[in-house]
């Protein structure tokens, strides 16, 4: 994909399409240039429990997808998670599952935006990740 092709885009919290699911689930992080996003501050437990879901990614592409923020491809980020030190992003998907059992799909570039590009994704996905990946505030 070249840097200025543009990204799937969904809004935050609408209905997932991108592949066909059995599962219903909301969209978030499905970020595209034509279209502002919150920003804001993020607790670094939250980053954390993302890496950590980044080991059980769902829905596996071929290609790898660009930032269309800093045109760039992002192959690894670092991760503590895994012995290699770095996690493949830009190629799946994270999924979490709230609380209250609702589902969210984010792309594996939700890592990216949120640590480079400062997004503030809705609180009930932040809410669903930390439960997802067991983490205690």
């Amino acid at each position: 994909m070249e840097a200025d092709a543009k990204m799937t885009y969904y809004p935050d919290l609408s209905p997932y399409e991108y592949f066909k699911s059995d599962e219903k689930m909301l969209n978030v992080g499905w970020l595209d240039a034509g279209h502002d996003f919150p920003r804001g501050p993020l607790a670094p437990e939250f980053v954390d429990a993302l890496l950590e879901l980044n080991e059980d990614v769902q829905n596996q592409t071929r290609g790898l997808h660009w930032c269309v923020f800093c045109k760039g491809a992002f192959e690894d980020v670092p991760n503590p998670h895994r012995s290699s030190g770095g996690a493949a992003v830009g190629s799946a998907e994270i999924h979490a599952v709230g609380a209250d059992g609702v589902r969210y799909s984010a792309p594996t570039l939700v890592i990216h935006y949120v640590t480079e590009h400062e997004y503030q994704p809705p609180e009930a996905f932040v809410a669903a990740v930390l439960y997802t990946a067991d983490v205690k505030l």
